[in-house]
């Protein structure tokens, strides 16, 4: 059986939780924890990782790359430019030379369901590194980075501010695996989609909420989130709507109505100033940037367990 790494509600929790024990490993292990060291350090030797990206990156491509080097293995980017996917070849042909060459392969996608295709026809682990309907790598380095610095993220309120996207749907995923709660809050126009509402309703209702009030739903939140309200290659938003956003902007004044110990995270990047003040990236509860570095941790022991290693 192969170990796809598709979305966060189709693998085992406990899989999920020993990916993200062997993420702290691995991170101690980077910072200099000599015998951690020796173990990680060739466990992806011999192994060749594909990444075909349709959409631009900056983090999940970096972090990728630098995971699979790091853990002694090699990199094949593949463009999709210099391929014959959609110029005379199937999707299915072009996964059998995937599957043929490479060990894993990463895909970053604009359509969900030509992630589900190739995973249908590949002998090798596909891993999502991002679709437009869910993005789990990012998802799964949050939660990561919330539990290295404030513990067992059960329990714990996460509350998601603005636009319902492919990031929220992760959260989702990972609250009903992982047992915590999610509020979203942004205006009607950017709530959650029938597909969000069903999964939820359907598996842990009591799991989620929607509160339009924003200093309301952040009253007492362990974890505030935002993404940006325009995502890539998509259209500009008319200005009734981004007036209607602004609502629902991240500044001091509204994470002053949660907790003291509430932490703040973007997946980045941002557009300080829209969905999240300026200032916010200089306040001790904005943790983007280790949030960004524990990508490549998590990945790390993503690929190790699509690859049997955990």
């Amino acid at each position: 059986m192969v170990n796809h790494f598709l979305n966060l509600n189709e693998i085992d929790p406990k899989n999920l939780k020993a990916i993200l024990d062997d993420a702290g490993k691995i991170k101690k292990a980077a910072h200099g924890d000599a015998v951690l060291n020796e173990n990680y350090s060739n466990c992806l030797d011999n192994t060749i990782t594909g990444l075909l990206f349709e959409k631009p990156s900056t983090r999940t491509r970096l972090s990728f790359e630098v995971a699979v080097l790091k853990l002694g293995g090699t990199i094949s980017n593949i463009r999709k430019d210099e391929i014959h996917l959609g110029q005379g070849e199937t999707l299915q042909d072009t996964s059998s030379m995937f599957s043929i060459f490479l060990d894993i392969l990463v895909l970053r996608l604009y359509e969900e369901e030509k992630l589900y295709e190739f995973a249908r026809t590949s002998k090798i682990p596909i891993i999502n590194g991002l679709t437009n309907e869910s993005h789990p790598c990012q998802v799964l380095a949050d939660i990561f980075t919330f539990q290295e610095i404030r513990g067992d993220i059960t329990g714990k309120k996460v509350v998601w501010l603005g636009v319902a996207n492919n990031v929220l749907q992760s959260f989702l995923h990972a609250a009903v695996a992982l047992k915590f709660n999610i509020v979203f809050s942004g205006p009607t126009k950017f709530q959650p989609s029938e597909k969000m509402l069903e999964y939820i309703q359907n598996h842990y209702p009591n799991i989620f909420t929607i509160e339009p009030n924003p200093i309301v739903a952040v009253e007492d939140a362990d974890l505030v989130v935002t993404d940006k309200w325009v995502s890539m290659h998509d259209n500009q938003l008319p200005k009734s709507d981004l007036n209607n956003l602004a609502n629902y902007r991240v500044t001091k004044k509204l994470l002053s109505f949660s907790k003291s110990e509430v932490l703040f995270m973007h997946c980045l990047p941002a557009d300080r100033g829209q969905e999240v003040a300026q200032d916010i990236f200089g306040d001790e509860r904005c943790v983007a940037l280790q949030e960004a570095e524990n990508r490549m941790h998590v990945q790390k022991s993503i690929l190790r367990w699509c690859l049997g290693l955990l």
